[in-house]
């Protein structure tokens, strides 16, 4: 079955995989539960990617466990996929083959390689430029290029249309239906004529509702802490801390973290979304005990400090991303406390599988505000 047909991976599966491993390993901790997690979840997409080498399968399904699964939270998709290999290297034969052979199993159609290679290069720029539903484009390209040609598999030829005569002693009982058909088009031009500068005028109105304008995630060096939607107490709210003071922590635990670009990377994404930079740095301390330098894997890992997506060794990103995400899972899971329910417990349930997460994060938090946080 073609992937378009059916999704290949969806959060619900996510989600059910999660709850599985949590159930049958729980004996295991928990970096090794979100290990299995990913290890599951990537497994599952790879198999309907191309027959790339698995390099490039990595790097696809780290593309689309980013962009689809986890940030956008949709079915992955064959749309999905073909997507993400535009944005790999379009000149290696080892990514083109691969992806032409995959096309044509999807598309059931047996494409000429030449046209293929200067189609998928006009996709490529296309995608460049932010244009979306590219693999609907190319589904419309390949019925009408295929079609002429003969060489599709999947979509027969259009039938030809065959004009019948009319008889012209039906043509005036025809007449007053043309009539009515007439009447009733005009009244719903009309309608829609009105309803149009009805929308129009609205969008005109001063709305006491407007909303707030979306953060710039491309840069946080100047974005102020202004989050629509953010319901975590005070004590987890934003504010600033000694830098000086917290750089000295971090090197206290031999940490990676007190050097750049991890810590204003942190830190401007705190301040990005309205959360205490020292919560942040006190969720790294759990998953990764602050990335110790002495750790072989120290540069890998203070990408994905925050182990975003279950593990950095599956989701291997930028501290900028990772730092990002963290505070929009934050946010997420922090949202419908019940009254009297401890903050940290309750982003707990979502965040990690690892009940004691939420005292090993508080703990670490009190630490460092009683060493770092301004009192000035």
């Amino acid at each position: 079955m073609p992937a378009d047909e059916a999704f290949v991976l969806t959060p619900i599966d996510v989600r059910k995989i999660r709850q599985y491993v949590q159930h049958k390993y729980e004996a295991m901790p928990q970096e090794k539960r979100a290990e299995i997690v990913a290890d599951a979840v990537s497994r599952i997409i790879q198999k309907q990617l191309p027959p790339f080498e698995d390099r490039l399968k990595r790097e696809v399904t780290a593309r689309l466990i980013r962009t689809t699964v986890l940030e956008r939270q949709m079915p992955v998709r064959s749309d999905d996929i073909f997507e993400a290999c535009l944005g790999l290297d379009l000149a290696d034969a080892n990514v083109v083959t691969p992806l032409h052979k995959w096309v044509e199993e999807q598309s059931g159609t047996q494409l000429e390689w030449s046209l293929f290679r200067i189609q998928l290069d006009k996709l490529a720029k296309k995608a460049e430029s932010g244009t979306a539903d590219l693999w609907e484009q190319l589904k419309e390209w390949l019925a009408s290029e295929y079609r002429i040609e003969g060489k599709s598999k999947a979509a027969p030829e259009l039938a030809e249309v065959i004009p019948l005569p009319v008889q012209p002693s039906l043509i005036p009982a025809l007449k007053p239906y043309r009539r009515r058909q007439t009447l009733v088009y005009s009244l719903l031009s009309i309608m829609l004529v009105g309803a149009s500068l009805l929308y129009g005028w609205s969008l005109l109105r001063p709305s006491p509702n407007k909303l707030q304008p979306p953060v710039t995630l491309q840069s946080f060096e100047k974005a102020m802490p202004a989050v629509a939607g953010n319901e975590l107490p005070d004590e987890l709210r934003y504010t600033d801390v000694d830098k000086e003071s917290l750089v000295d922590f971090l090197n206290s635990k031999d940490s990676l973290l007190a050097e750049q670009p991890y810590l204003d990377a942190i830190i401007d994404a705190a301040r990005t979304f309205d959360i205490h930079p020292l919560f942040l740095f006190a969720i790294t301390g759990q998953e990764q005990a602050f990335v110790p330098r002495s750790n072989k894997q120290a540069m890998k890992i203070a990408n994905n400090p925050f182990n975003v997506f279950y593990s950095w060794k599956d989701y291997n990103t930028t501290i900028h991303d990772s730092a990002r995400i963290a505070s929009q899972t934050v946010l997420k899971w922090s949202k419908d406390r019940p009254e009297g329910k401890d903050p940290i417990a309750w982003i707990n349930r979502k965040y990690a599988e690892d009940q004691n997460w939420a005292n090993g994060v508080s703990k670490i938090f009190a630490s460092m505000k009683s060493k770092v946080e301004r009192t000035s």
